[in-house]
């Protein structure tokens, strides 16, 4: 007899805790201080969303022929995080990636080329690289100028005769006389235009059209 009381005595505890911690639980939701079950999934869905955006655009550059032959690549690594000199792509030979290919965004602005090729990765050198040397052109003077990275967060622009036209805001691409950037790849804008007038060219930097939070996937071409 005592056991069975005892029995039901435990019970009766148990049913009165469950009964509070259910009510307490309720509450804290009537409160929002737990964000709803539902929205443990919107963060995903969106990122789905976005990358299958991205990927459109990409697919439809090749549909406007803007670029016929091109690999999309996932970007696995950067260094820096900030304005990376290097970026690391999860394509190697075994996709078809070559040294010296170019990799550009969906918008085609430039990012660099790639530099070492491994069978399931590679590894690309941004503008902002030190090893960066590039000809490009000015869009209103059509003067012919090197681009030379390593001065993050932009790049420099030099050989531009002092008395040029250049101005700030114009925009500079490639000239298509570097060995392996094809013409007409945009970089930037002009940011900073220095006068110094024991030099018979001015020192011009630009401000990059990529940085690091600009792209999760990149084109590689030829």
């Amino acid at each position: 007899m005592l056991w069975r009381f005892r029995k039901e005595l435990i019970f009766l505890i148990l049913l009165f805790f469950s009964f509070i911690i259910e009510k307490r639980t309720l509450n804290i939701r009537k409160n929002k201080s737990l964000p709803p079950i539902k929205n443990q999934y919107f963060f995903n869905y969106d990122e789905i969303i976005e990358e299958n955006k991205r990927l459109r655009e990409i697919l439809n550059l090749k549909e406007k022929k803007i670029i016929s032959q091109f690999n999309v690549a996932e970007v696995i690594g950067i260094s820096p995080y900030i304005f990376p000199g290097e970026i690391i792509i999860n394509k190697g030979i075994k996709d078809g990636i070559k040294k010296n290919m170019i990799a550009v965004t969906k918008d085609l602005f430039l990012i660099g080329k790639v530099e070492e090729i491994m069978d399931n990765y590679s590894k690309i050198i941004s503008i902002f690289n030190k090893k960066t040397r590039i000809s490009v052109i000015v869009s209103s003077t059509k003067e012919i100028g090197i681009i030379e990275g390593g001065y993050a967060p932009f790049v420099l622009l030099k050989y531009i005769p002092y008395d040029s036209k250049i101005k700030i805001g114009d925009d500079i691409y490639t000239s298509g006389f570097s060995e392996y950037y094809f013409y007409g790849i945009k970089i930037g804008k002009v940011y900073k235009i220095e006068r110094n007038r024991d030099s018979l060219f001015l020192k011009i930097w630009v401000k990059p059209y990529v940085s690091s939070l600009g792209f999760k996937e990149v084109i590689i071409c030829e």
